[in-house]
C-alpha cells in the first residue's frame, strides 16, 4: 500500500538523498555552497551507511526527529503546567496538519523543530526551575541550540525570542539567572563559529539569486492559519450539518478553544509561548518587506509548539471539548493525508524506464519554467542530465551547489536513436529537432516521453 510514508522522493528530498550518497567531506564542502548546514545530511549519512537509501529509512529519520520535537513539548507542558496539560499539548502538535505533513518529508525540517523546542525546553529550566541551576540543563541548551542552528539559518530566529525574554528577564526579573546565562550564550556562540563562514557565503549566493517574492498582509495571515489549523487544505472532507470543508472548520475550534482559554491566569508563561509562536514569523515578514524576501512557510514551522502549547494550557472546563474535537478533525485530516500520496511517482515511472530502455536511448530532464527533475532521477538511478537549448546556466535555486559536470546539456548527443524526456510540465512544450515522438506515458502528473531519430524511421 502506498503512503506518504513510502511514496517517491521529490526534488529537494533527491537533492538531500544524492549529497548524503557521498563521504561526509564532501557533504560538507558542497552543502557550504548551498542554503543549510550540514546536520541532516550528516544524520542521512549515517542512516544510509547502516541501513540503507529507501525512501522508508529517509522519511524514518524525519520521523524521528519529529517524534523528538513531541517529546520536548510534553516535557515544557509538563514542567511548566501538569503531565495532563502536557500531554494535550503534545497531541496537539502531533496531529497539527502542516506539522503532521512534514513528519515525514527527507528534508531538515523535523530535526530543525527538534532542536528548537529542545532549546526552549533547557532554556525555560535554566531560568524557572525553583532549585537551582542544573549542569545538565545548561549544556542541553548548549548542545539543542546548536542542533538547531546547525540544521537550518532560520533556528537563529527562534534564538533572536530567547534573546528578547532574556533581556526582560535582566532588566525586570531573574536577573541573577540571566546573567548566568549570558555565559551560555557565550559557550554557544563559540560552537557555533566554525560555520561562520560558510553561512557567509552561503548568504551572498542567497542575496544574489533567491526566488521567493514579497509577501503581504494576506500572507501573513495564512501562514497564521495555516499553521493553526490549515495546514491540510482537502475540499473533500466536509463537516457534517455545517458543511464546511474540515480545514475551514477546525480553525473555528481553534478560535472557540482560544476564547474560553483562561488568558488571565500564567500569563507570563502564555506571552512567552505565543511569542515563540508569532516572533519568527513576524519577523521574517518584516525582514521579507525591506531587505531580502525569506518569508517561507516550512522553514518556519518549528513555532507551531508554541502555538500548541497556548491552546493546551490554562484550560477552562468547558474547553476541553473543543480540544477533543478539535484533535478529531486533526485527526480524519492527516489520516486522509497519509493514505492518499500525492508526489509525483518517481519509482513507477523509473520501473517503466527500466523495462522499455533499449540500448543506445539517451534519457534527459526537461527544463520548464525554473523545474527539473534531476535529483529525482538520480536517486532512481536513471542518467538524464538537463537538457537546456541556447544555454548551460540555471538560476541560483535549482540546486547548482550540487551539479556535476554532464548534469546540464544544450545539445543531443548524435548517437542517440531514441531519446527519453522526463518532463511534469506540458507535453506540447517539448520538442526536439530531428526526433518524431514514439510513445507517451503518463504517471499521475509526471510524463515520460520516447522520441525517435526521425532518420532512423521508416517512411
Amino acid at each position: 500500500m502506498d503512503t506518504v510514508f513510502n511514496q517517491s522522493l521529490w526534488g529537494d528530498e533527491g537533492f538531500s538523498a544524492i549529497l548524503s550518497m557521498k563521504s561526509l567531506p564532501e557533504i560538507i564542502k558542497i552543502i557550504s555552497h548551498d542554503t543549510s548546514p550540514p546536520l541532516w545530511n550528516i544524520w542521512e549519512w549515517l542512516v544510509f551507511n547502516s541501513l540503507g537509501t529507501s525512501e522508508v529509512y529517509i522519511r524514518g529519520l524525519s520521523l524521528a526527529f519529529f517524534l523528538g520535537t513531541v517529546f520536548f513539548v510534553y516535557k515544557i507542558g509538563s514542567f511548566f503546567f501538569s503531565r495532563k496539560t502536557g500531554l494535550v499539548a503534545a497531541l496537539l502538535t502531533t496531529l497539527n496538519p502542516f506539522f503532521f505533513i512534514y513528519a515525514f518529508e527527507g528534508r531538515m525540517y523535523s530535526i530543525m523543530s527538534m532542536g528548537v523546542a529542545g532549546s526552549m525546553y533547557f532554556f525555560l529550566r535554566i531560568f524557572y526551575n525553583e532549585e537551582f541551576i542544573r549542569k545538565r540543563d545548561k549544556w542541553g541548551y548548549v548542545i539543542f541550540t546548536l542542533w538547531a542552528l546547525y540544521s537550518h539559518h532560520f533556528a537563529f530566529f527562534a534564538v533572536t525570542i530567547q534573546g528578547l525574554w532574556w533581556f526582560y528577564e535582566l532588566l525586570l526579573g531573574k536577573r541573577v539567572r540571566a546573567k548566568k546565562m549570558f555565559k551560555v550564550f557565550l559557550i554557544t556562540a563559540a560552537g557555533y563559529v566554525p560555520w561562520l563562514y560558510p553561512l557567509y557565503t552561503q548568504t551572498k549566493m542567497v542575496s544574489s539569486g533567491f526566488w521567493l517574492g514579497t509577501p503581504d498582509i494576506y500572507d501573513l495571515r495564512s501562514m497564521i492559519y495555516e499553521y493553526l489549523a490549515e495546514g491540510i487544505k482537502n475540499e473533500k472532507l466536509i463537516m457534517p450539518v455545517a458543511n464546511i470543508p474540515l480545514y475551514h472548520a477546525s480553525l473555528y475550534i481553534v478560535m472557540a478553544v482560544a476564547v474560553l482559554r483562561k488568558w488571565w491566569k500564567n500569563i507570563k508563561k502564555t506571552i512567552f509561548f505565543a511569542l515563540w509562536f508569532v516572533g519568527p514569523i513576524v519577523l521574517t515578514w518584516f525582514i521579507s518587506q525591506n531587505f531580502q524576501s525569506i518569508f517561507f512557510n516550512r522553514y518556519l514551522l518549528y513555532t507551531i509548539p508554541g502555538a500548541m502549547l497556548v491552546l493546551a494550557s490554562s484550560r477552562s472546563k468547558i474547553s476541553f471539548v473543543p480540544i477533543v474535537v478539535l484533535l478529531v478533525f486533526f485527526g480524519i485530516m492527516d489520516y486522509n493525508y497519509f493514505i492518499h500520496p500525492a508526489k509525483l511517482p518517481f519509482r513507477k515511472m523509473a520501473t517503466y524506464v527500466n523495462e522499455t530502455r533499449k540500448e543506445n536511448d539517451f534519457i534527459i530532464n526537461w527544463y520548464s519554467n525554473g523545474t527539473h527533475h534531476i535529483w529525482e532521477t538520480k536517486y532512481y538511478g536513471i542518467p538524464a542530465p538537463i537538457y537546456i537549448k541556447g544555454r548551460a546556466n540555471l538560476p541560483y535555486f535549482v540546486g547548482t551547489a550540487l551539479m556535476e559536470g554532464g548534469d546540464i546539456i544544450t545539445t543531443i548527443p548524435e548517437t542517440a536513436e531514441r531519446v527519453g524526456v522526463v518532463t511534469s510540465g506540458p507535453i506540447e512544450e517539448v520538442s526536439l529537432a530531428g526526433y518524431e515522438t514514439e510513445e507517451v506515458k503518463e504517471f499521475d502528473g509526471l510524463k515520460f516521453i520516447w522520441y525517435s531519430n526521425s532518420a532512423e524511421v521508416e517512411p
